[in-house]
């Protein structure tokens, strides 16, 4: 009997190993900083210092590493130890966590580190990749992406920040995600704010799915009081769980409705340098249902049709996320000057973060805020998605209060993050 009970013992071991191991992602960090050199310092305990399976040392708090690109290859300096190896990988002992600095960046991490060179010449930079496990994952981004305190909002945001993570994942060679909008914000463990923590337990595992599959979780600032089809924003088929709809609780957005102008000359030279070609004007040449710009003309010697989307990126390359803050608008010329009035911030797919705050400020729950945004979907445990998980998700949307609580946003909210968010999707 002692024998059988060890085994089941370490067969629950190995088989909870490999439920970790699954409950991980693969995030690279630092991606637009291309850093060529990075320091890394061990927090709260030892971290080993590995190459591939064989054991290289220990940083212990006080000590750190120095890692820089060398040819296709990395050399790694700590103590009196210097190898130059094709990667190497930093793992905290349990109890333990990362620093990593580059330039002036100081960031802590859980999970692990492994840096490698991105390609074969001097100058190439590292390859930085946190593998983490999900949940801790969960918490940063949501305090990077949902800077709010209502906790059925976190907790909505939570599991669509989950959802989107594993989705993701097993689609590049190396990770699955970067820390910038590109994915998701990620910032390691010194942006997570109790509350992002406090969703993330409460909605331990939980994803959203469609016929036993993860949808695409998109969320965006603010709708301007109706979400977007997800086929007028980006190519690809229409989802059914990705229908534009009245989102009247909007309207407490700061970004609900706006107006703002640019210099003719500067957009046309900003517009010609991104597509290539000569704009001597914009014009709207195409419009969604519900009233969304699906296409802009681009006039000049070669007159050509763009998606809407791809101008608002261009535009807010060039002049900031603030200029064109969504394609839920109108275009007029005041003398030298273009006029956009709009309304809502971000694409306008799927849930707006405003309105889940709203929503839950009115007391519905994060499974209500989801229902809402992402009709006919389920709410399932990560690892039984496959499963016939319950339905949450009315067949038809339910209806909100279309009044919703006045609210007045402080300065601090009008400058926060949230304004800025999903602008790249």
């Amino acid at each position: 009997m002692r024998a059988f009970a060890t085994s089941l013992f370490l067969a629950a071991l190995l088989f909870g190993a490999a439920q970790a191991q699954e409950a991980t992602v693969r995030v690279r960090l630092l991606e637009q900083k291309a850093p060529g050199t990075v320091t890394v310092s061990a927090e709260g305990g030892p971290v080993q210092v590995r190459v591939g399976d064989a054991f290289l040392g220990t940083l212990t708090p006080g000590n750190a590493a120095t890692v820089e690109t060398s040819r296709g290859a990395v050399t790694v300096r700590f103590l009196s130890t210097i190898e130059t190896v094709p990667a190497v990988t930093f793992a905290p002992l349990r109890g333990s966590h990362l620093r990593l600095r580059a330039g002036s960046i100081d960031r802590g991490y859980h999970g692990t580190l492994t840096v490698s060179s991105d390609g074969r010449s001097a100058r190439s930079p590292l390859r930085l990749v946190n593998t983490v496990e999900l949940e801790d994952y969960v918490a940063s981004v949501v305090s990077s992406e949902y800077p709010f305190e209502e906790i059925e909002g976190v907790k909505a945001q939570a599991v669509l920040a989950r959802t989107y993570a594993l989705k993701a994942r097993g689609k590049g060679e190396s990770y699955d995600l970067v820390d910038h909008v590109g994915s998701q914000v990620y910032r390691g463990i010194g942006s997570e704010t109790p509350v992002a923590r406090r969703a993330a337990e409460a909605t331990q595992g939980e994803i959203l799915t469609y016929r036993g599959g993860l949808i695409e979780a998109v969320y965006s600032s603010s709708s301007g009081g109706h979400t977007a089809d997800n086929e007028s924003i980006w190519d690809g088929r229409p989802l059914p769980y990705l229908r534009g709809r009245d989102d009247p609780v909007d309207g407490a957005a700061p970004d609900h409705r706006w107006t703002t102008e640019v210099e003719r000359d500067r957009l046309l030279r900003a517009l010609s340098r991104s597509f290539g070609t000569t704009v001597t004007g914009l014009e709207i040449a195409e419009k969604s249902r519900e009233g969304r710009v699906r296409t802009f003309r681009l006039l000049g010697p070669r007159p050509r049709t763009v998606a809407a989307n791809a101008v608002r990126l261009a535009v807010n390359t060039a002049f900031g996320s603030r200029l064109m803050r969504s394609t839920f608008l109108s275009i007029r010329r005041s003398g030298d000057r273009y006029v956009f009035e709009g309304r809502g911030f971000g694409h306008g797919v799927g849930m707006s973060q405003y309105g889940a705050r709203e929503q839950a400020r009115q007391g519905y729950s994060y499974r209500d805020i989801l229902a809402f945004y992402f009709d006919s979907t389920r709410l399932a445990q990560h690892d039984a998605v496959g499963t016939d998980a319950p339905a949450y998700a009315e067949t038809r949307p339910r209806s909100v209060p279309v009044e919703p609580i006045p609210v007045r946003p402080t300065a601090a909210e009008r400058s926060a993050s949230a304004p800025t968010i999903r602008t790249g999707w």
